[in-house]
């Protein structure tokens, strides 16, 4: 029983990752996801005046 368990925990971790990959594929560019990072890195060191306007992106 315990190899069964194990299996459909992998198996499950194996879907998660797909399906993670799937939405980063669909809603991020890479370019999207860099802009991203960059502007949770600002907010969380409240470096605020770095923010651009999207107008200059």
């Amino acid at each position: 029983m315990g190899g069964t368990v194990l299996e459909k925990v992998e198996e499950i971790g194996r879907k998660l990752d797909e399906i993670r990959g799937f939405l980063e594929d669909v809603f991020l560019t890479t370019e999207e996801w860099v802009l991203l990072k960059e502007v949770d890195e600002i907010i969380e060191k409240k470096r605020f005046n770095e923010l651009k306007s999207l107008d200059e992106v």
